[in-house]
C-alpha cells in the first residue's frame, strides 16, 4: 500500500500569459503566410508567361555549340552528341515527340506515325543517322563534314520552325 500516493492538490500558476510569445507566434505565421504567398504568385507568373518557341531554343543552342569550339579542340565524338541532343531536344519541344531516349529508327517510325511531312522526316533521320555513324560506329568526319553536320542542323530547324503569319 506504499507505493499508492494520494492526489496532490491543484496549483495555482501565477502572472499572465507572455505577451511577447504571443507577439512572436503571430509575426512567425505572418511571415510564413507572406513567403507561401509570393512562392505561389512567382509560380503563377511562370506558368503564364508563353513558353519559348523551340526553334528559338534550339538555334541558341546551336550557336553556343559552335561558340564551344569543340571540334578545334579535338573533341569531335562530343561535338557529334552534344548536335544530335540539340535536334533531339528541338524534336521534343517542336513536334511533342520522346526522342532523347530512342533509337533513331524508334524516332522516325514515331515521326511517320505523327504525320510529320515525309521530307522533314527523312532529312532528319539521315542527320541523325550521319550523327550515330560518330557517336556509334567510330568514324571520324573531317571538318568540312563537321561543318556541314552544324549547317544541316539549321537546316532543320529552320524548313521545320512553323512560320508565323499576321
Amino acid at each position: 500500500m506504499n507505493d499508492i500516493r494520494p492526489l496532490k492538490d491543484v496549483v495555482e500558476i501565477s502572472g499572465r500569459f507572455p505577451a511577447l510569445l504571443v507577439i512572436a507566434l503571430i509575426l512567425t505565421a505572418l511571415v510564413i503566410a507572406a513567403f507561401i504567398y509570393l512562392k505561389k504568385k512567382k509560380v503563377e507568373e511562370k506558368l503564364s508567361m508563353p513558353p519559348r518557341p523551340a526553334g528559338e531554343i534550339a538555334r541558341e543552342a546551336l550557336k553556343a555549340l559552335k561558340e564551344m569550339k569543340l571540334s578545334e579542340k579535338g573533341m569531335i565524338k562530343e561535338y557529334y552528341i552534344k548536335l544530335s541532343d540539340i535536334i533531339r531536344a528541338y524534336m521534343e519541344n517542336r513536334y511533342v515527340i520522346f526522342a532523347m531516349d530512342r533509337t533513331t529508327w524508334e524516332l522516325f517510325q514515331e515521326m511517320k506515325s505523327k504525320k510529320i511531312e515525309r521530307l522533314h522526316a527523312d532529312r532528319i533521320n539521315d542527320f541523325l543517322e550521319d550523327c550515330d555513324m560518330v557517336k556509334f560506329a567510330k568514324y571520324t568526319p573531317s571538318q568540312n563534314e563537321m561543318e556541314e553536320a552544324h549547317k544541316k542542323a539549321e537546316e532543320i530547324v529552320e524548313i521545320t520552325t512553323p512560320k508565323i503569319t499576321i
